[in-house]
């Protein structure tokens, strides 16, 4: 196995262990350890004297099906857990236990197999696709949940043994049991585990297993978002926002820089741009000479002192997330931003110089237009125009993935043949200006993604299909066909009201 030296690994003697788990993230290390998710439940599971928690990642280069602290296979651990935080991961959860030799489909588990579990924002939304291959959804956050699970499991002996006793903890969700299953949230930011030594590959910066953000020490900041905007799954599913407070933030800052010595501190949280001492906070970072790094902001919060701060931490590219171009549109889904404040947050971040912008917007909202299309590239140019240079204006424009649990979850996907008209518009508006970058993604795969995230336990054999023969789309149109599924029917929008895989899943409580 390819060794990847690490910063605060952590290696415990399985003899002196009750419970073995595999903590598998269903991506390469380089998007795993990007972020917190890993970092934080390898926390808490590691901060259990009683539990050995080793980390699992799809193999980048040849470090094989192993687990990252000590080379052991998948089989050999009680429990497997996955994270799951993007749809089309799943095809490599299937992979992740064939390449194993574990039985993907519960049906097929001895009591001497591993535990199967998943959490994470795909699972709470619709665990349905993985149904038949995950034992044991966590519904919601781990923490108020995790310490019972795994106690339970404790006195059973076998992980597998008398499952069925805990069907009836909220926040659990037991396919094969189960009929109903509700969130369960943390109320207190303040009060969560936190990880302090944070796991840092001691790589150089062009490795594919260094992060994408580089070598940093994350803080959760805010969790949750009360803006609920329509498309947007994470603001109805993780509400509500939780702010930690100033103090308990630089606490967490001064203690984890003991441990995990770096020179960036990255900021997270879904709704960060409304964290209250967000300008007092970053001004803090940068005084103490450290590099920062915050994701997506809001026009309305971006203030001069912000942007001071953010040049001074070397933070190279702000992230805005407009989403539609035009009024009408705004309203539609729910996004109350002004283009007279979206153009000022432009021209105060590069006037302060941070001199790059990133802007995301979508296609194929519900009453769109193509007037509402064109108006992306004309609201470009006029952020553009308050003295932005070549390449440094970066428009990532994807079309609507409907989500389960928002107002949105009925409507339907766009064509590829739409989406691929819209683009060529965009890109005819602004042919020949160079102070723009497109990306977007191939909206086939898009319309995959959309399976994913609305269907129900038939998909489940497609993905394992595709696990089983590689997951390219030739792969997915193979599966379809193999086991009859109308692709149009799950996401060519339903009628409100309209039975869903995940009414079961209760969100709020």
């Amino acid at each position: 196995m390819t060794v990847i030296p690490e910063l605060n690994t952590i290696k415990k003697d399985w003899r002196k262990v009750d419970v073995k788990i595999a903590l598998c993230y269903p991506n390469i290390y380089r998007a795993g350890m990007t972020g917190l998710t890993v970092k934080m439940l390898y926390g808490i599971l590691n901060a259990r004297e009683d539990v050995l928690c080793e980390r699992f990642f799809v193999p980048t280069l040849r470090e094989g099906w192993r687990s990252w602290e000590s080379n052991q296979p998948l089989s050999k651990f009680d429990i497997v857990a996955f994270t799951l935080q993007y749809e089309e991961d799943y095809p490599n959860v299937v992979r992740m236990l064939l390449e194993s030799g574990i039985p993907p489909r519960i049906e097929n588990r001895r009591e001497g197999d591993p535990l199967v579990i998943a959490g994470g924002p795909c699972a709470t939304a619709n665990p349905e696709p993985l149904a038949d291959y995950i034992d044991l959804f966590v519904i919601g956050e781990a923490e108020p949940i995790m310490d019972q699970i795994l106690d339970e499991i404790k006195i059973s002996g076998k992980p597998r043994k008398h499952i069925e006793e805990i069907a009836d903890l909220k926040g659990v969700y037991l396919p094969r049991f189960s009929d109903t299953a509700e969130r369960v949230w943390v109320r207190n930011l303040n009060e969560a585990f936190h990880p302090l030594a944070q796991q840092v590959p001691l790589v150089e910066d062009r490795s594919p297993y260094m992060p994408i953000f580089g070598r940093v020490f994350d803080v959760e900041v805010v969790r949750g978002c009360n803006r609920s905007c329509r498309f947007c799954l994470i603001g109805h599913i993780w509400r509500p926002k939780r702010e930690r407070s100033l103090e308990n933030v630089t606490s967490i800052i001064d203690e984890g820089l003991k441990f995990t010595s770096v020179n960036k501190i990255s900021l997270i949280g879904a709704s960060l741009f409304d964290y209250q001492h967000l300008e007092d906070l970053c001004e803090i970072i940068v005084s103490r000479g450290f590099n920062l790094s915050v994701s997506s902001i809001s026009p309305e919060s971006v203030t001069e002192r912000l942007a001071d701060s953010l040049a001074r931490g070397r933070q190279r590219t702000v992230t805005i997330a407009p989403d539609a171009a035009t009024e009408k549109m705004r309203i539609v889904i729910g996004k109350f931003i002004e283009e007279e404040s979206l153009i000022n947050a432009a021209k105060i971040l590069l006037n302060r110089g941070v001199k790059r912008l990133k802007m995301y917007f979508m296609i194929g909202l519900p009453g769109e237009t193509l007037e509402d299309v064109t108006a992306i590239a004309k609201i470009s140019k006029n952020v553009a125009d308050v003295g932005y240079s070549s390449r440094s204006v970066h428009l990532s424009i994807n079309p609507l993935v409907p989500k389960p649990h928002t107002p949105f979850q009925w409507e339907k996907t766009p064509s590829v043949s739409y989406v691929r008209s819209c683009l060529k518009i965009i890109r005819k508006e602004l042919k020949g200006d160079g102070r723009f970058i497109i990306s977007t993604l191939d909206p086939r795969h898009v319309r995959i993604q959309a399976l994913l995230s609305l269907g129900d336990r038939k998909v489940g054999r497609a993905i394992e299909f595709v696990a089983r023969h590689g997951s390219g789309l030739g792969s997915w149109r193979r599966a379809f066909k193999e086991y009859g599924i109308n692709l149009e029917r799950y996401i060519g929008g339903k009628e409100p009201g309209d039975p869903m895989p995940w009414d079961k899943i209760k969100i709020h409580s």
